[in-house]
């Protein structure tokens, strides 16, 4: 009876160990600060002052998103931050081909304004549940790893991010022909 449950396991291991490679090798690689919790930073240099760069954000905000004054607790121009608390949905896509909602994550976008560049931090990704669920669990080290969920996150951090540096850069300006 051993001698049965041995091979058994040892023929399923192999199995269940290359699945778990399989989950930690499609995880993206999200970049971690030095506490490691999910913290995607851009630092983008724009040839204004920080005055202008502040109203082309607002500008922004008030673009992509629906209320946007309710999404911006902070909008203070002495200190030159703005601070965006939105939060976006989870999908998964069920063998019949349906995509159902697994889920909303909460983060927080944090922009500063200095002449000549400014720095978008996007922090503090929770998954909205009954209780707070950190991010960071979806980890290939964290308890239940979720690549699906993770590779959401990322595409969706990289997509805001890839938006807000082309809405700060400056308006076209068009010169009136003459004739």
């Amino acid at each position: 009876m051993k001698k049965n449950i041995i091979i058994l396991i040892s023929i399923i291991a192999p199995f269940i160990l290359s699945a778990q490679t399989e989950l930690a090798s499609t995880a993206p690689a999200v970049p971690l600060d030095e506490e490691g919790q999910i913290r995607y930073i851009e630092l983008v240099k724009e040839d204004a002052n920080a005055k202008d760069l502040f109203k082309r954000c607002v500008k922004w905000v008030n673009e992509s998103y629906k209320n946007p004054t309710t999404v911006t607790p902070t909008r203070d121009m002495v200190n030159k931050k703005i601070v965006v608390r939105h939060s976006f949905r989870l999908s998964t896509t069920l063998e019949s081909g349906t995509t159902r909602s697994t889920g909303e994550v909460m983060y927080d976008l944090i922009i500063r304004f200095k002449d000549g560049r400014y720095r978008a931090e996007m922090t503090n990704f929770i998954l909205k549940k009954t209780s707070k669920f950190p991010a960071e669990n979806w980890l290939p080290t964290g308890t239940k790893p979720n690549p699906g969920n993770l590779q959401q996150l990322d595409h969706f951090a990289k997509e805001l991010l890839s938006s807000l540096k082309e809405g700060m850069k400056p308006a076209k300006e068009y010169q009136e022909e003459e004739w």
